[in-house]
This record gives C-alpha cells, sequence and structure tokens, in this order.
C-alpha cells in the first residue's frame, strides 16, 4: 500500500513537471505573441478610455445669434466667429470635461454661452435659436443650427456624441488660435497604488511630482476672415 502511495506521488511530480516545462516552453517560443497580445489589449484600453474631440480648423464669420423669441444678438463693432467642436465617447463610462477655453492671438476670447443670458442683459428665460449667416456684410437668408454650451465644463455620456458651437468675437486674423479644453485623468491600478499612503518610498514616485485628476489638451484652429455686419439705419 505504501508503494503504490510512493508510485502515486512520483507519478503527479512527473506530471506536474512535465506540465511546467510546457508552460515554459510555451512561453520562450510565444513571447512575441503574448507581448503583442497583451500590447494590444492595452492600447484598445487606452483608446476606449479617451474622449475623441475634434475642432473645425477654421472659423467662419457669421452676422449674429437668433433667439428663440425672435430677437437677435448682433455685433456690428466686432466680426462675430463660429467654430465647431465635436466630441466622441466611445468608452462604456461618462467622461467629464472641464475649463473649456477659446484662446485667440489677441487674448483670451469669451464665447457665447445661455447662462450668460440673465436679467441683467434683459436675456433671462431665452435660448439660441440659430446662427444667422452673413454675406457681403449683410445678413443672409437660411440658418444655421447650433448647440451653445452650458458653461466651460459638461460630460459626455458613455457611447455618446456631443456637439459644441463656440461663438465669439475677434478682431485679427491669425494661425495660432487654440481651443483648450481639460479631461479626467483614467485612475489605473498601479496609479493608485504609487499614490497610496501604503506603499512603500522606494515605490512612490519621485519628490515634486503629484498626481494631477485632469489633462489639458490643445487642439489649434484659424481665423482666415473678419467679415462685419453693415451699420443698420
Amino acid at each position: 500500500m505504501r508503494q503504490d502511495i510512493i508510485l502515486l506521488i512520483h507519478n503527479n511530480v512527473i506530471i506536474i513537471n512535465e506540465l511546467f516545462a510546457w508552460i515554459l516552453n510555451q512561453l520562450s517560443t510565444q513571447w512575441i505573441a503574448i507581448i503583442t497580445a497583451i500590447a494590444g489589449f492595452l492600447a484598445w484600453k487606452s483608446d476606449h478610455a479617451k474622449l475623441i474631440v475634434e475642432t473645425d480648423k477654421v472659423a467662419h464669420s457669421v452676422a449674429g445669434i437668433l433667439l428663440d423669441d425672435g430677437r437677435s444678438l448682433i455685433n456690428q463693432e466686432h466680426s462675430m466667429q463660429h467654430l465647431v467642436m465635436w466630441m466622441i465617447n466611445p468608452s462604456a463610462n461618462d467622461i467629464s470635461f472641464f475649463d473649456l477655453r477659446v484662446v485667440l492671438d489677441t487674448g483670451e476670447a469669451d464665447y457665447y454661452t445661455p447662462i450668460k443670458f440673465s436679467n441683467a442683459n434683459d436675456l433671462k428665460n431665452v435660448s439660441a435659436e440659430g446662427l444667422i449667416p452673413i454675406k457681403d456684410g449683410s445678413m443672409s437668408n437660411g440658418l444655421i443650427a447650433v448647440s451653445l454650451p452650458q458653461a466651460n465644463y459638461g460630460t459626455v455620456p458613455a457611447h455618446g456624441f456631443v456637439q459644441l458651437d463656440l461663438v465669439f468675437h475677434a478682431d485679427k486674423i491669425s494661425d495660432n488660435n487654440m481651443v483648450l479644453m481639460k479631461l479626467a485623468q483614467s485612475h489605473n491600478l498601479w496609479s493608485r497604488l504609487r499614490h497610496s499612503r501604503m506603499t512603500p518610498r522606494w515605490l512612490r514616485p519621485k519628490m515634486g511630482y503629484t498626481f494631477s485628476e485632469t489633462k489639458e489638451d490643445a487642439w489649434s484652429f484659424q481665423v482666415k476672415e473678419l467679415e462685419k455686419l453693415n451699420h443698420l439705419n
């Protein structure tokens, strides 16, 4: 009986050794495929965890903003510019953005948002109906659909799409203009581990490095025309 047990243990050890040798052989011969698969998964995970953002490369002049009460916002002293921004969220989670800014050669531009329509400017409880095209300094026929940003921050829902129309004033033709926006950083397990208070000092980031909750990205555009609306009599 004892010999049978010893023989059984011996056979199990042989099987385990053979299995271990097979695994090592697979790892040694298939390491390129394994690394490629891991890299592909990490790239896919990274791509699908980020907000895809695109903007018009050139801003276009418009005559003004038509409001839903029939009035129009028109500034005849400056050229009113229109820039479209698209955001796609391919991930399964909502993604937030913060501190949306438009920066021109001459400084930061103040773009239109519904939050600026208030009692102070007699525009409370009104909303933008569309943009009025401009041609040869006059209002043109037709209407451009518009979706003004509600504020300088917002959320793009999971598997969702958001279009924002940035409407602002410009006084100079320029190429070095930027749309800036901060996006929420993803919290992977490694980053959380390194920044944990329970982590040994040798594993923590170097002194002076702090993990930021957001990352600022930029998209460039041009202002090529400064068409203004002629003064109305």
